[in-house]
């Protein structure tokens, strides 16, 4: 991988690669070694089944054939592809959507990762249900999220006329899952079942990120290319980069510069949504976190905090004129800085295999177990208990109010300062998280893109977007299992119009209203700094009002 480093970061990363290379963590990676992060039974039974990721390509080319067979299928019945997943199998396709675009002659990939009812009519609106082939993506085969959301669409092909609705879907997810029973069940057109050796955020080179990747026509066996040649540089000890950017992560948190800032063009941006959702689940735990901010705009000649270290990946000969400013400023910066040059857009694959080695190096040095999610199940299981009073007719207070404010935040943020209010509270190594469980558009992203900048320039501290649920399979489990530095503003909203679950006593809006409520209480009940807002529609103008 082709890299830099300025002075700040040789540094660090010369202490970090000597301690790595004091326990051989290569070699050991390798050998599949679980001690190298813990020897505890209960943690060592997790890792010893998480690290198929390591050589997962060449299992993979094994799957080519079998892969695009089906795809070029597909390719002659199908319009569009709809794949229903969350956290990590969702964000590799989305990457890979939007980094390669519409392929000419093949089906557009839409990728659905909300329960927000507006979002989901969205993509319906977008769609005929008898032309669209859907993926359901699930490791576990019981993620609430895309089960909601087979329901709703094997319904909507069986309403548009179809006599076999199962022949419009597929399955991806691990042997013996209640999905795999259901995908037989209905009649899905094709199974995928994945390597269960390999945790969902370290799926993006299975048949989690292929497959979708073949059914919209990119070449996957490039991208695997890409991989292995990385993967055997590595192992090799070709080429340390990938074990020089976990010093990097590692040690800088231990010195306590634990904000990983993410540089990159806008044309691959969303790559940041999957490299936060790596580092944050697979750092965030025991008190620790390595924090992802994947979503800040460029500053040249800003003062930011001594919290940070600075990541830029550039596409040589793509880059934004801002982003070259910036980085020219970080190489001669007192602030750790480091640079990947992708050669062109298949070294995605390469990229991808890259920053697991170091996520996984970096949970190495720090000591703590990347593979595990101690704390994702909180927001489930009471979202699980407010659905529930749903389904008994109770009155669940699914929004309860305009404003709930945490127990050590009350008197000290008012609806009407709400952002002022919110610039003044971080302190030390705090960063605020604003989350939406509202429909992505435009104007939302713009609002947000004002607010966050908002926040940024006032308090000088990290600031971290995330939509609602996508970031429960992600930052969330960092924002409970870190050492409580998150400052967060949950907002939720009515939606446009609602759209029923089939067999389900609760809708989307209840679902997505349960969880966001959810996980204000399960911040708050650990302890964590939280305010939720519910809003009216427009949300466009209510979000303005926020703002002003």
């Amino acid at each position: 991988m082709k890299a830099y480093y300025n002075e700040a970061a040789k540094d660090i990363i010369q202490r970090g690669l000597a301690q790595l290379n004091s326990v051989d963590f290569t070699q050991r990676l390798y050998k599949h070694d679980a001690t190298l992060w813990k020897s505890e039974k209960e943690h060592t039974d997790i890792i010893n089944n998480s690290l198929g990721w390591t050589e997962v390509y060449d299992w993979a080319f094994t799957k080519i054939p079998e892969v695009k067979n089906f795809a070029d299928e597909a390719k002659k019945l199908f319009d569009h592809i709809v794949l229903m997943g969350m956290g990590g199998s969702s964000l590799a396709p989305e990457v890979l959507r939007t980094l390669f675009g519409r392929q000419f002659g093949w089906p557009e990939l839409l990728v659905l990762d909300s329960t927000n009812p507006d979002w989901v009519s969205k993509v319906r609106k977008q769609i005929d249900p008898l032309k669209t082939l859907f993926i359901f993506a699930s490791k576990s085969g019981s993620t609430v999220e895309p089960a909601s959301q087979f329901a709703y669409f094997y319904d909507e092909v069986a309403k548009a006329g179809a006599t076999e609705p199962g022949k419009n879907f597929i399955a991806i997810t691990d042997p013996s899952t209640g999905l795999e029973a259901l995908a037989k069940e209905k009649g899905f057109r094709k199974i995928f079942l994945n390597k269960a050796d390999i945790g969902g955020r370290f799926s993006a080179l299975s048949f989690f990120g292929l497959v979708p990747a073949a059914l919209c026509g990119i070449d996957i066996e490039k991208l695997l290319k890409a991989a292995k040649e990385e993967g055997d540089n590595f192992k090799n000890e070709l080429d340390n980069s990938a074990l020089s950017l976990g010093a990097l992560m590692g040690k800088a948190y231990i010195g306590g510069q634990d904000k990983l800032t993410l540089v990159m063009s806008k044309n691959i941006s969303n790559f940041g949504l999957w490299i936060e959702q790596l580092v944050a689940e697979s750092t965030g735990k025991e008190g620790k976190g390595v924090v992802p901010v994947a979503t800040e705009a460029a500053h040249k000649n800003f003062a930011y905090g001594q919290d940070r270290i600075f990541v830029a990946i550039t596409l040589e000969g793509q880059e934004d004129n801002d982003i070259v400013e910036l980085t020219e400023t970080l190489q001669a910066s007192a602030q750790p800085f480091a640079q990947f040059f992708m050669k062109d857009l298949y070294d995605i694959g390469a990229q991808f295999l890259f920053w697991e080695i170091a996520t996984a190096a970096s949970g190495a040095i720090m000591q703590i177990d990347p593979f595990d999610q101690p704390n994702v199940q909180a927001a489930k299981t009471i979202a699980k208990a407010l659905l529930a009073d749903l389904e008994a007719g109770k009155k669940s207070p699914l929004t309860e109010a305009a404003i709930l404010v945490s127990k050590n935040l009350e008197g000290k943020v008012n609806l009407p300062s709400l952002l002022k209010d919110i610039e003044k509270l971080p302190q030390g190594k705090d960063y605020v998280a604003v989350l939406a469980y509202l429909n992505a558009t435009d104007k939302t992203d713009n609002i947000f893109a004002k607010i966050k900048d908002t926040i940024l320039t006032a308090s000088k501290h990290a600031v971290l977007f995330g939509y609602g649920p996508r970031y429960l399979h992600s930052t969330g489990q960092l924002h409970k299992g870190d050492g409580n530095n998150g400052i967060f503003l949950i907002i939720s909203a009515d939606p446009k119009e609602d759209v029923k679950i089939p067999g389900q006593a609760y809708s989307f809006a209840g679902l997505v209203n349960a969880q966001a409520l959810a996980d204000f209480k399960a911040l708050e009940e650990k302890g964590r700094r939280v305010i939720k807002i519910h809003v009216k529609q427009p949300v466009e103008d209510a979000l303005e009002k926020l703002l002003s």
